[in-house]
């Protein structure tokens, strides 16, 4: 194999670390930075030098292997000018310290053959004073093919250098409580090796384990080209022109386009390396320098710590797994999305990777002594390897499918991360190396740990506490990353001596997997443990995986075992399920298809919300206070809550209290957990069943003091368990204090992992759905109105948790209607020339149980009333006043509807009011808001002049209509405006009550007309469309009855008194609630308070049950303020609800009257229909409404 670049440049001689590394602190006497982290090959780097020495020299090397010496120097600029500099700029309030405002000191001209690489710039003083320090930077090779991009993990060198005062951790900052910065610059001289700054150290910086992996990789004439974090962020250097992408050592900082960058290269077939732990942790923005220069400014608010949003930019800079602000933050994306393993431990401990037998069979392992591990045993990697930050692979849902393990060590630690990123905790951990082949085909590796390049060379900054011996390289460490580039297709041209070549791997051929159990075809029952369990096997490999997809292969999550498997399933809801099986083998082939087996989920006569497998994202808070937490929920059908169950982590101690309550705050049960394990799902049951209402709110909650679990964001939707829902938006609650105390803030959709467990009163198997009748559905006459599945189905519910779906639509009233299936959406079409209330019926399954139906309500608007204050037959007291002068007159008025508009202006003419005639409206204070001319007109009478765009008119506002002549003779009627004139929605006010009404102005006809004269009107008159009365009832087709069938013998006549506020009010027709038992013929009547019957109508075209309608013959006319009687007549069993009329029950306009105000309400009378009802008995409502057409 030909030599590369890197490797011819390795042959060359190098220079020994004792010249060119520091040997001690660097010297703030001569400190700098480069102007760029990187910069192409050919190109100019800059040096900002802050010195008062004039004599010191700037020698550039290139890290590499060098026959062990570890750099090469490849230039030297001497310099005899001191380049004192001025305080950094920035904002000191934030920790943000910017030397962009330094001048260039000194610059390197990079040759155009330089090979690409991390380049240390030297600063060594000539001055007799001892001092040194270095400026790294990173040389690229754009444009070019090479097999292995290195990226730097310099955001995290800077990320923890403290220079100037404050980092990421902690410092001088003001605006943070801990001095930290939220934002550091590029521009300052890197003292992270130094210890300078919070928690900074050796391992954050790039003579640790980066400088390892550097060595390894070009002692072995691997083709690496080298990229700073910048240039795959913000830079955008093209990555698909690598085999591999590779990420070393702490590469804890990554900004959303770099993750995304790094992501499109995976999905475009580039190899993915992560030799690196705590990786891809802190999400990062880029902002420029303070003169502007982009990509200088790494900004991270760091808002896991701050527990909310506090970066002004939209853009999420806390951990990407955190929830907290997301949405509409772009947060809450866990890393092991990514790489395949995820943060989770902070240890400095001397820690060993240890490979189990099973896993040691491995092809990864090849030609290592791994590979040679005898069964029952285990082989652990030299120590030290795991640490100083680790990652575990969890089983959750952003595990990568098909990804393997390939080592398993499991420790007690005592800083294991339990939430979001705030707390650390003492808690076990189990680490995995990872791999995983995503769609494109491209192979992922995930080291989990900072310190794995450790076992690739010896020569490298150590840990930060040294109380452990150095790490030693591994033999097998380095083979394994030869077998995986080699899986890569990539090949190094240097092999060490003591390494074996390898090769792709040639095996295609995918395992198999079978399910031994459940049988095809089996039932089990929703939320009880099924147990799958199957074996597998692979020809030319070993099984290295085994997956499971409960919910279609949208997620997979694996099993336990390969060769011999099992995986827990809690079905949460009933139904067909198909649970599908596929093996992955060592080289990554996927089964395909999965093996599967079709099963049948019963509902189960108690079901939750949360099964044993459901467990916090974020373990537990660092919040040490008493507080009830709790969550919101709903049943669909009837039964009773048993009790209340919680996740408890294993720092949760003390007693705990279950309590339920209704939505109001009542507190309905309370019971005590006993016999708690130390962690996991624990309940209380309540002492007795509580019953609860289908479709009413409670909240189940219990009382604790602190360590709490919680995960924000949770309840951006809804979470179900079939007949019980805890529905999205404000939900998780809490209150602080006392047990008891009832939990009704929210704090972002927060999960406090709290369930009720409800005993459907059914019991188990396939309970009916409900079908709940609907309206407030609304078209203008003449006009269909389309009304989607999903607005109908809003209202209906299964109790199993099956989802429903329409079949049908039949039995309009006032109308046709059809189902479209394609469509998903019901077209009702009102009869021609009807207006008012119409229904349809339509049928709904779960396709378990019989269909049901339920009744739509239609209000159907008539067309746009045309009004005006005068009929066509008005006239005036006299038609032709002599008056010859030209003169505008005009009547105030306002009108009583929203919605209506102003077409025109109409006048009563004499005939000797000749000439031209112009209209216009204007607002009371006189300013014009339209004008027309009349035309057409006839020798006398009412005239008509429409404005060319009608006029908004609000309701209440005075108006002014006006129109001119030039021929005066002008209608009158003395005293007309004495009193109000009221016609319809429109107000002539009277002219004591509006300044003068009937109003004139003697001129041309743009006077606005403001005197008046003996309250005359002049009879002006406007034109106005408003919009069609509305149709109101009492209740809503939701509300229902608390007793659907009360047993009552002998016939009886059920009625309602009310009143209306509106004044132009008509009764259409009578509605009552039928229970399924109210069989037969029912007859509506309406009566005045006093027993006049005023309108009667039969019943036709009932549901089996639900909400009945009829329309009378006629609208009967309502008077504002007067109380009438809604009743119906039935021989069956009725619904009702006692003591609801206790209070008044007002919808909008209209009154049911309490029963101490209204002499008794909730109204009956026995025996035949049209007898008057006019007995009560304890304010009961049997659920009879007036249908009313008002404004």
């Amino acid at each position: 194999m030909p030599l590369n670049a890197i490797a011819l440049e390795n042959q060359k001689p190098g220079n020994p670390a004792s010249e060119w590394d520091l040997g001690g602190p660097a010297s703030p006497t001569i400190e700098g930075f480069a102007t760029r982290m990187s910069v192409n090959r050919g190109t100019t780097v800059d040096f900002k030098i802050n010195t008062t020495s004039s004599n010191y020299r700037i020698d550039v090397y290139r890290l590499g292997y060098y026959a062990g010496l570890g750099a090469r120097k490849v230039a030297t600029i001497q310099r005899t000018t001191p380049s004192p500099q001025p305080a950094p700029g920035g904002d000191p309030a934030i920790g943000y310290y910017d030397a962009g405002n330094w001048s260039v000191t000194a610059s390197w001209a990079v040759p155009a053959d330089a090979v690409s690489g991390v380049y240390l710039a030297k600063l060594v003083r000539q001055d007799g004073v001892t001092g040194a320090s270095h400026i790294p930077f990173v040389v690229r090779a754009d444009g070019t093919q090479h097999d292995i991009a290195f990226q730097t993990s310099d955001t995290t060198w800077h990320a923890y250098n403290g220079w100037g005062g404050a980092n990421l951790y902690g410092g001088n900052a003001t605006a943070a409580p801990d001095g930290r910065a939220y934002k550091v610059s590029y521009n300052r001289p890197i003292r992270t090796r130094d210890r300078v700054g919070a928690a900074a150290a050796p391992q954050d910086y790039l003579l640790s384990a980066e400088y390892a992996a550097i060595r390894w990789l070009e002692r072995n004439g691997y083709d690496v080209a080298y990229l700073a974090a910048v240039d795959v962020g913000p830079g955008n250097v093209p990555l698909t022109q690598f085999k591999v992408f590779l990420s070393t050592g702490h590469d804890e900082y990554w900004s959303g386009d770099q993750r995304a960058h790094v992501q499109a290269a995976r999905d475009a077939g580039v190899h993915l390396v992560f030799i690196s732990g705590n990786e891809v942790y802190w999400k990062t923005r880029w902002e420029p320098d303070i003169t502007g220069a982009p990509g200088r400014t790494l900004v991270c608010y760091k808002e896991t710590w701050a527990g909310e949003k506090i970066d002004p930019s939209a853009e999420w800079t806390g951990t990407w797994r955190d929830t907290a602000a997301t949405p509409p933050s772009d947060g809450g994306r866990p890393e092991n999305a990514l790489t395949g393993t995820l943060f989770q431990v902070d240890s400095y401990r001397y820690d060993v990777i240890r490979v189990p037998h099973p896993l040691t069979r491995s092809r990864f392992w090849r030609d290592t002594r791994v590979a040679l591990t005898p069964p029952g045993g285990t082989t652990d990697l030299v120590p030290g390897l795991l640490g100083y930050e680790w990652d575990e692979s969890p089983n959750n849902r952003f595990r990568p499918p098909g990804l393997i393990r390939l080592s398993s060590t499991s420790l007690d630690v005592h800083a294991y991360l339990v939430d979001y990123g705030r707390t650390t905790a003492a808690a076990p951990a189990t680490h995995h190396l990872t791999l995983y082949r995503a769609p494109s085909g491209a192979i992922v590796f995930g080291a989990g740990t900072v310190f794995w390049a450790f076992g690739l060379d010896a020569v490298h900054d150590e840990t930060s506490n040294g109380t452990y011996p150095p790490v030693v390289v591994d033999r097998a460490v380095q083979q394994t990353m030869v077998n995986l580039f080699a899986d890569m297709t990539v090949q190094p041209t240097t092999r060490q001596g003591d390494l074996v070549a390898a090769t792709a791997s040639t095996d295609v051929t995918p395992p198999t997997a079978v399910i031994a159990a459940p049988a095809n075809g089996a039932s089990v029952v929703q939320q009880q443990r099924v147990v799958v369990s199957g074996t597998a096997s692979d020809v030319g490999g070993v099984v290295a995986a085994v997956e499971v997809s409960t919910d279609g292969g949208t997620s997979w999550r694996a099993a336990q075992g390969t060769a011999s498997w099992t995986f827990d399933w809690w079905p949460r809801l009933p139904g067909q399920h198909t649970i599908r099986v596929r093996a992955v083998d060592d080289s990554l082939n996927v089964q395909s298809p999965a093996a599967s087996v079709a099963v049948t989920v019963t509902p189960a006569a108690s079901v939750r919300l949360f099964d044993p497998t459901d467990v916090p994202f974020a373990l537990r808070t660092a919040e040490h206070a008493a507080l009830e937490l709790g969550v919101r929920f709903s049943v669909n059908t009837a039964g009773s809550a048993t009790g209340i169950r919680f996740y408890k982590n294993p720092h949760v101690t003390g007693a705990h209290t279950a309590h339920l309550w209704s939505a109001d705050g009542t507190l309905l049960a309370t019971a005590t957990f006993t016999g708690e394990t130390a962690s996991g799902w624990q309940q209380a049951n309540f002492p007795a069943p509580v019953a609860l209402s289908r479709g009413a709110t409670y909240i189940a909650s219990y009382h604790n003091v602190g360590f709490y679990s919680a995960d924000p964001n949770y309840y951006t939707t809804a979470r179900t368990g079939g007949a019980v829902t805890a529905p999205a938006g404000d939900n998780g609650v809490f209150a602080y204090g006392a047990s008891a105390t009832f939990p009704a803030n929210t704090f972002r959709g927060t999960n406090y992992w709290v369930d009720v467990v409800f005993a459907r009163a059914g019991g188990a198997g396939n309970l009916p759905p409900v079908a709940g009748n609907d309206g407030g559905f609304t078209t203008n006459q003449g006009t269909a109105i389309v009304i989607p599945a999903a607005a109908l189905l809003a209202n209906d519910s299964d109790p199993n948790g099956y989802p429903l779906s329409i079949t049908g639509a039949d039995n309009p009233v006032n109308g046709t209607v059809t189902w479209s299936a394609a469509a998903q959406a019901v077209t009702f079409t009102p009869s021609a020339g009807f207006a008012g209330l119409a229904t349809f019926r339509y049928t709904i399954t779960n396709g378990h149980n019989a269909p049901v139906s339920a009744t739509v309500s239609v209000s159907v608007l008539a067309a746009a009333v045309r009004q005006t204050l005068f009929r066509p037959t008005d006239t005036p007291a006299v038609a032709g006043f002599d008056d010859p002068h030209p003169v505008n007159l005009g009547v105030k008025f306002h009108c009583t509807t929203t919605g209506a508009k102003a077409k025109g202006v109409r006048f009563y003419k004499a005939p000797q009011n000749s000439g031209t005639h112009a209209a216009r409206l204007w607002t009371a204070n006189g300013t014009l808001l339209a004008s027309a001319t009349f035309t057409g007109e006839t020798a006398s009478g009412w005239q008509e002049a429409t404005f060319p765009t009608p006029v908004d008119l609000t309701a209440g506002t005075t108006y002014v209509a006006s129109y001119h002549t030039t021929a005066g003779n002008y209608a009158v009627t003395g005293n007309f405006f004495a009193n109000a004139h009221t016609r319809d929605a429109l107000v002539a006010p009277s002219s004591a009550g509006s300044a003068g009404n009937g109003v004139f102005a003697y001129g041309p006809s743009a006077a606005f007309p403001t005197s008046s004269f003996n309250a005359t009107n002049y009879w002006v008159d406007v034109v106005v469309d408003a919009p069609a009365p509305l149709l109101r009832t009492l209740f809503e087709v939701a509300d229902t009855p608390a007793v659907v069938t009360v047993a009552d013998s002998g016939p009886v006549q059920l009625g309602t008194k009310f009143r209306t506020s509106a004044t132009d009010a008509a009764a259409v027709g009578i509605r009552f609630y039928k229970g399924p038992q109210n069989t037969g013929a029912h007859t509506a009547h309406l009566w005045t308070a006093n027993g006049v019957l005023l309108a009667s109508a039969t019943f036709t075209g009932e549901t089996a049950s639900g909400w009945q309608q009829v329309v009378f013959g006629t609208p009967v006319p309502l008077t504002a303020g007067v109380t009438y009687i809604a009743s119906y007549h039935t021989n069956a069993p009725y619904s009702a609800t006692p003591d609801f009329f206790g209070a008044h029950h007002v919808k909008g306009s209209l009154t049911g009257l309490s029963s101490a105000s209204g002499g008794g309400n909730g109204v009956f009378t026995y025996g035949p229909a049209g007898s008057f009802p006019n007995s009560t008995f304890n304010a009961t409502n049997y659920w009879v409404d007036v249908v009313v057409r008002s404004s």
